[in-house]
């Protein structure tokens, strides 16, 4: 293995952190929607997600061929440059169990407010029912 790849594999990583730290910034202004129920924007930010969830997949399948070789093979420039591609490969690491928490809490609180303005439209229309049939009786 020679420097070039691992060179790649280092960028490719890093590329994957940032995509993450982005798609977790959109998680928690997501959440933040969400609970102000900002379904307009939220639809804007789900847009951006997918596009940013496109170029992740991009990436892993950049990355694919690394997976198969052993890692103690690889040459590194130097030993600073394999331990910033192993801290940036543990963020990743990290980022995805955050984003997927937050995809997770995100989909229950999304959930939540469906059944609570499902409740909402059942009070409104037995009312409306009620109020249809004193009128019909008051006739």
């Amino acid at each position: 293995m020679h420097n070039n790849s691992t060179k790649l594999l280092a960028d490719l990583v890093s590329k994957r952190r940032k995509c993450l730290t982005q798609l977790r910034e959109l998680g928690t202004r997501q959440m933040q929607m969400i609970a102000a129920g900002e379904m307009a924007d939220l639809l804007r930010l789900v847009a951006a997600k997918q596009q940013l969830i496109v170029a992740l997949q991009a990436i892993e399948q950049q990355l694919q061929p690394f997976h198969a070789e052993a890692p103690e093979s690889r040459q590194w420039e130097s030993s600073e440059a394999r331990a910033r591609c192993a801290a940036d490969a543990e963020a990743c690491r990290i980022l995805i169990q955050e984003v997927m928490a937050m995809e997770q809490a995100g989909e229950q609180q999304m959930v939540e407010r469906r059944d609570l303005v499902a409740a909402q439209l059942r009070t409104a229309a037995t009312g409306s029912r009620v109020r249809d049939a004193y009128q019909a009786q008051s006739r």
